[in-house]
């Protein structure tokens, strides 16, 4: 069955115990796409990748249901800091993480793009460019970076497609770049996508400014809070502030079937991410059943 032909849709997986394990825990719940941190997510540096437990990984992926799969860069990376010390070592945390996806033979790599603090939007934005640009001259790797649309909260910039397309605009290396649309995010940020109107606005609005052919991963949560409010809290599909509606949308929208769908909502145990499967597995119609042979 080809990608096209099927739903890729999963969440976060853990790769406590071995990087290997997050293929056992995906296929436990029935994903077909997820997304993995390749170390920890609370620490700069990280022991290299054991070269058993990567040819285990790579075994298990080529063999299981998961079609594909993302990684996401560490939280404490912020490539467009004015801080010389926190940018020097997101620097060099991001070409490491670039270098563990080669390894693992991952091709996109999510980046919270970064904060200004006490500078200013325009500024970070050049710098981020810059940094990518450097960052991607040292990593000859098939790994692309996609800029997560965040949610505006704090001094965080990308919430606007403007602010993501600059950051692509002013890269030497634009075939590297790449977006991951949140959902929360996006909502938090003041894109309204839950009528049939709207979302079909906000693509366009996404499509003239970016290019769709930018868009390679999707995160769907829900929001806790409402629309153009800044704060970034997530909650599972249905319960939050966007409505199914937006969810019905996003995953009967033919041009998106091929784009992988991971689940960032809270949970204790991965059967949490399964009630939420299910709530998105309710929302498609029989047409896109049919063309995704569910």
């Amino acid at each position: 069955m080809s990608k096209k032909q099927t739903l890729l849709l999963g969440a976060h997986m853990s790769i406590s115990g071995g990087i290997n394990l997050c293929i056992d825990r995906a296929e436990e719940i029935g994903c077909t796409a997820i997304q993995i941190f390749t170390k920890s997510n609370r620490q700069w540096q990280a022991k290299p990748l054991d070269k058993e437990d990567v040819a285990l990984f790579k075994e298990k992926w080529k063999k299981s249901s998961v079609l594909s799969i993302i990684a996401h860069a560490t939280y404490l990376i912020n490539i467009g800091s004015s801080d010389k010390l926190l940018e020097k070592k997101s620097i060099e945390a991001l070409i490491m993480e670039l270098h563990r996806c080669a390894d693992l033979e991952i091709p996109y790599l999510v980046l919270h793009a970064g904060s200004y603090g006490t500078t200013d939007e325009e500024s970070c934005l050049q710098r981020i460019s810059d940094n990518l640009d450097k960052i991607l001259e040292k990593t000859p790797t098939s790994t692309t970076i996609l800029l997560e649309t965040m949610a505006g909260q704090g001094t965080s910039v990308c919430y606007s497609f403007e602010q993501i397309a600059t950051v692509i605009k002013n890269s030497t290396h634009k075939k590297r770049l790449g977006v991951c649309f949140d959902t929360c995010h996006a909502f938090a940020a003041g894109y309204d996508f839950g009528t049939e109107k709207t979302y079909h606005k906000m693509w366009d609005d996404f499509d003239a400014t970016i290019g769709l052919n930018k868009l390679k991963a999707m995160h769907i949560n829900d929001s806790k809070q409402g629309l153009g409010c800044r704060v970034d809290r997530h909650t599972d599909i249905g319960k939050g502030k966007i409505g199914l509606e937006a969810f019905s949308l996003i995953f009967n929208d033919p041009r998106f079937f091929d784009t992988p769908k991971v689940l960032e909502t809270p949970k204790t145990t991965p059967h949490e991410d399964l009630k939420n499967m299910q709530t998105i597995y309710d929302l498609l119609t029989k047409k896109t059943k049919t063309i995704l042979k569910l």
